[in-house]
Formats: structure tokens, sequence, C-alpha cells
């Protein structure tokens, strides 16, 4: 995990939840965009902001190695950015969302 040797009961441990939980989220993502919900682009940005106070909270109790945590927290926070203009700011994607939720 983050380039870091764990065991597979490690790994069961600390990221089958989150894998578990993220599988539901895109499943909803998938859902929502085939469905043309306005909602959709909210549950993409709740996905890393899932993953960013799930290492941060396994940071701070030393369940997971800092490196780990801190891989998790800056990719979630650059691919969540990416999603962030690319869902809000990006002209012809957050006007079609606006046009989804009139």
């Amino acid at each position: 995990m983050g380039g870091e040797r764990v065991t597979r009961d490690e790994w069961l441990h600390i990221a089958a939840p989150l894998v578990a939980v993220i599988g539901i989220l895109m499943a909803f993502i998938a859902y929502g965009f085939a469905g043309q919900k306005a909602w959709s682009r909210h549950v993409v940005i709740a996905m890393f902001g899932l993953i960013i106070v799930y290492a941060s909270i396994l940071g701070a109790l030393n369940m997971i190695h800092r490196v780990i945590m801190w891989r998790a927290i800056i990719n979630a926070s650059v691919f969540g950015g990416v999603a962030v203009w690319y869902f809000y700011f990006k002209p012809n994607v957050a006007a079609y969302f606006r046009e989804l939720a009139n």
C-alpha cells in the first residue's frame, strides 16, 4: 500500500473497508451519471474527501505508516482537486450539471 510492503491481513484490516465503501460510492456515481442526476458530481467529490478523512484518522491512530497516510492524502487531494475543477469550474461541464439541477 502506498509503495510499502504490507501483509494480506494488514491490507484486509486497513484498506478493505475503504475499498468496499468506495465501490458502493462508485456504483452510485455510475447510476447518477447514467441517469443524468445532478447530485452525481457531489458524490465524486465526497469519495475523495472520504479517502482524505480515512487516511487522516488511521494516521492519527498510528494504524498505518505515515508514508502511506501522506501518499493517500496527497493523491486524493490532487485527484479531488482535478475533479472539483472538472465538475464545478469547467464551463461546459458546470453548465450541464446546472441544467440538470433545473
